[in-house]
């Protein structure tokens, strides 16, 4: 089993990834002492679907444990203050108490929902993220939580972190093509972030579907590694976590502008692509550097150019971004591979720039 700690103000708590590691959930939860008259799992239709939970729910029936399971829609709809208002009813109509720990099965918009919902019922219970998507092994680290407006993404959340993570790679074996490579988007921003070597294995050996659990053990251990170091020295998003952000100005304004028919990791790859030519353009990264990005995402698959997108169909998107403040906009761009730095005050010119350039050729 590969353990990482993520050192939060609240508590540490570990990062699990093993194959295999559902079928052993009663086991783990007790070894991590997270006892409970209650486990109440959150999860979408999809990932009930595809048997991860009855393997959760058989782990703790077998130890004689209490387990319900809650399924909302699958899909970013379901990321709303409506379904944290359902899910509250239905906690409620539980008989939910501060001593029951909520597992939130699924991919980045159950843990972000399931997250939210467990950080303001009855003020704080605990949970455990379980992420089963590529995807979700960035999302579901750090303890950001929260639902989307209709004018912009993860607007509404708090800072709330979990009692651990538990991340079976044999859950990403049934993940559909285009979900793998969305995911693979936020393992090359980690390794745009922090990872060089990491950089250039995906250069030679790109991952563009599902590479066995063992293959896929290391590349999340990697990545994972990248984000529990930034998350550890800033918890709450005041200065060295917002890196993290790298491709995500622009790319949350491509996947709210689009209604979400384009995928998170999609857009981020489509945001990752231009935010590297802006840096080039603001003369912190080197044109090879900027290509070498490019290059990594077209070979897996990803997008970096929308060109059905004019610059003023995502303005508004952009100026609802969390990380701007009323002085200007605010960017993390790589600086090179392996680095990343935050630059305040960035003109809106260049932005503008950035994107005709890429998507008006």
């Amino acid at each position: 089993m590969t353990r990482l700690w993520v050192e939060s103000q609240l508590r540490t708590y570990p990062v699990l990834v093993e194959q295999g590691l559902l079928q052993r959930t009663a086991d783990i939860l007790q070894s991590e002492g997270l006892s409970s008259p209650m486990f109440l799992v959150i999860t979408d239709d999809h990932v009930d679907r595809a048997g991860h939970v009855q393997r959760m729910v058989k782990s703790l029936e077998a130890a004689s444990l209490f387990v319900d399971t809650i399924s909302v829609p699958s899909g970013e709809a379901s990321k709303s203050l409506a379904m944290a208002e359902f899910l509250y009813s239905q906690l409620a109509t539980r008989r939910v108490r501060r001593n029951t720990v909520i597992l939130a099965v699924g991919g980045g918009v159950v843990g972000d929902l399931a997250g939210f919902v467990a950080s303001t019922y009855l003020r704080g219970i605990r949970y455990v993220q379980v992420p089963t998507t590529l995807l979700a092994h960035d999302s579901a680290i750090g303890g950001k939580v929260g639902v989307n407006l209709a004018v912009g993404k993860n607007l509404v959340g708090s800072f709330y972190a979990p009692w651990a993570i538990l991340m079976d790679p044999e859950t990403l074996a049934t993940l559909p093509v285009r979900e793998w490579k969305s995911g693979m988007a936020e393992v090359i921003k980690h390794a745009i972030l922090g990872d060089e070597s990491l950089f250039q294995e995906l250069g030679y050996v790109p991952y563009s579907e599902y590479p066995g659990p063992e293959r896929t053990e290391d590349l999340l251990t990697r990545a994972m590694r990248v984000k529990v170091k930034v998350v550890s020295e800033d918890e709450h998003e005041q200065g060295p976590r917002m890196l993290l952000n790298i491709g995500h100005n622009l790319g949350h304004a491509v996947e709210s502008w689009s209604h979400y028919r384009w995928s998170h990791g999609e857009a981020v790859a489509i945001g990752l692509a231009v935010e590297a030519h802006l840096a080039v353009l603001m003369g912190v990264l080197s044109p090879a550097d900027r290509d070498a990005i490019q290059d990594v995402l077209t070979r897996h698959g990803l997008p970096i150019r929308a060109k059905s997108v004019t610059y003023e169909d995502l303005r508004s998107k952009l100026e609802m971004d969390k990380k701007n403040t009323t002085s200007g906009w605010t960017f993390a761009l790589p600086t090179g591979i392996g680095r990343a730095e935050i630059f305040h005050d960035v003109p809106e010119a260049l932005v503008k720039r950035a994107w005709t350039d890429m998507n008006d050729a």
